[in-house]
């Protein structure tokens, strides 16, 4: 007898896990998980969708295998922007929201170089490549892309690589070094020290916005529809995001 009571308590709170794993909080917060490329402009976002709403916003960033691992195993999250692959790969598991996803654009790579330093007037990307050494990111998961395989979209691969584990670091032996070029995202030149040396002839990636199937907050689906809206579009045109087609 008390078997057949713990077999049917069993059975009940199996069929309402899904409901008690959905579960809404009264919080307002918004947890947000987003690519490297993105973090700076959807922080600008999200300080705006703060004062306009009162909604206080925490973002997270990792590269696309640590959002996949970290949302997949249930880390607390409630909306999601990355590349159209990792989206893709967060959908096909079932972690995001059907319906949920929304194109914000495209981002290029370019290479970057110190606002200060002196490139020869006029250069194209065959005549950088064959004078500089080109920092990129190497074929890991620490990484958001390939920087070679990137590179060989384009033509002829560099007199000289100098691979890295992602793109920050990229940008930080840019500015510390100088004398060299570095392969990223276009939103991620920084403005105060960076300049575009030239965007590169290699397909651009997607970058897409999606809610969490198994988010919490009640305010996700608004900073959702911010970023999508008007605001966050302006704010992420600005970083360099091309208009979605």
């Amino acid at each position: 007898m008390l078997f057949r009571r713990l077999h049917i308590c069993a059975v009940m709170l199996l069929a309402s896990a899904p409901a008690a794993l959905a579960w809404t909080s009264p919080a307002p917060d918004v947890v947000l998980y987003c690519a490297p490329a993105l973090q700076r402009a959807l922080h600008q976002v999200a300080d705006d969708f703060t004062a306009a709403s009162g909604v206080p916003v925490h973002i997270f960033v990792a590269p696309p295998d640590g959002l996949v691992g970290l949302i997949t195993h249930r880390a607390r999250a409630d909306a999601v922007v990355a590349d159209a692959a990792t989206i893709g790969t967060l959908t096909s598991r079932g972690a995001v929201r059907a319906g949920s996803l929304v194109a914000l654009g495209k981002d290029a790579f370019v290479l970057v170089a110190r606002a200060d330093a002196a490139l020869p007037e006029g250069a194209g990307v065959a005549q950088l490549l064959a004078t500089y050494a080109v920092v990129l990111p190497d074929p890991t998961t620490a990484a958001s892309f390939d920087g070679a395989s990137v590179l060989r979209q384009r033509g002829p691969a560099p007199a000289q690589q100098i691979g890295v584990s992602d793109t920050p670091t990229v940008l930080a032996v840019v500015h510390d070094t100088g004398r060299v070029l570095g392969l990223v995202y276009q939103t991620e030149v920084p403005p105060a020290w960076a300049r575009v040396a030239s965007r590169l002839q290699a397909s651009p990636t997607q970058m897409q916005g999606a809610l969490v199937a198994m988010g919490q907050s009640p305010n996700a689906a608004r900073l959702m529809a911010y970023i999508a809206g008007p605001r966050g579009t302006d704010v992420l045109r600005q970083a360099g995001l091309d208009p979605a087609s």
